[in-house]
């Protein structure tokens, strides 16, 4: 897949290759032009010409063309997953709630493998759609309930729970989780945690390490203007609870 960015208004487009000529709203530009250069200048639809430059796609820029289905993890919230777990290439994650397979992918594309459950069929048709998109082969996608299997896992470094009813799983049997490993709920209402506290509470193996909010906001700065953007993402997406197993 090829990423052309307009140097006119900014505007990304997405190409994949052997799919012939591609119009965009622009310009139209030829199959030669798009596998020639990195740099390409079309005909504008209101005359004069257009530059384009021209990239191959990054894992990122290919999320933006999944197939859409529940709502989609946010990078800003991922990105502190990561730093705050500290897992690695040799780390397995277990995760439920695959969704649109965006912390699937994400995951996978730093650790060693990735078992992710969801119970929804359609929900996960679509994870397998784009995990396939990804070519990503170090993941195990599972149509089932976590909570019929969680059991059954053994070495898990990372527990990541997207899901409805996460204090379920946390009181399942939990021994497949390396002490000193993390279970991370993601869950979007703060009477949810109220649920999950009572569960870590009771337990003798948990412990609560952490309840965060992330919240991101761009700017944009050009020639003389400088001011953050106007409103257009939510500002909260969902809390983070950081549970430590002992």
């Amino acid at each position: 897949m090829k990423v052309l960015i307009s140097k006119k208004t900014g505007n990304y487009y997405y190409y994949r290759k052997g799919t012939g000529d591609y119009h965009t709203k622009e310009g139209y530009l030829t199959e030669e032009e798009l596998n020639s250069s990195k740099s390409v200048i079309c005909t504008a639809n209101q005359g004069g010409t257009r530059e384009f430059m021209m990239f191959d796609a990054n894992d990122f820029d290919k999320i933006k063309k999944f197939k859409r289905g529940p709502q989609m993890i946010q990078a800003k919230d991922l990105g502190y997953v990561v730093a705050r777990t500290r897992i690695n290439k040799k780390s397995k994650v277990v995760e439920s709630g695959s969704g649109m397979g965006v912390a699937t992918t994400f995951f996978a594309s730093l650790v060693d493998k990735v078992v992710s459950y969801e119970i929804k069929e359609e929900h996960h048709k679509i994870a397998q759609k784009n995990v396939e998109m990804m070519e990503i082969d170090n993941v195990e996608l599972i149509n089932g309930d976590i909570n019929d299997e969680i059991e059954n896992q053994k070495d898990i470094d990372l527990l990541f729970l997207d899901m409805l009813n996460t204090q379920d799983v946390l009181k399942k049997d939990l021994s497949g989780i390396k002490s000193g490993r993390y279970i991370v709920c993601y869950v979007p209402s703060i009477t949810q945690i109220q649920a999950l506290v009572d569960v870590v509470k009771d337990s003798d193996s948990l412990y609560l390490e952490e309840i965060t909010e992330i919240i991101a906001r761009n700017w944009t700065v050009w020639e003389k203007v400088a001011r953050p953007n106007h409103r257009k993402e939510i500002d909260h997406t969902a809390f983070l609870v950081f549970i430590r197993k002992y």
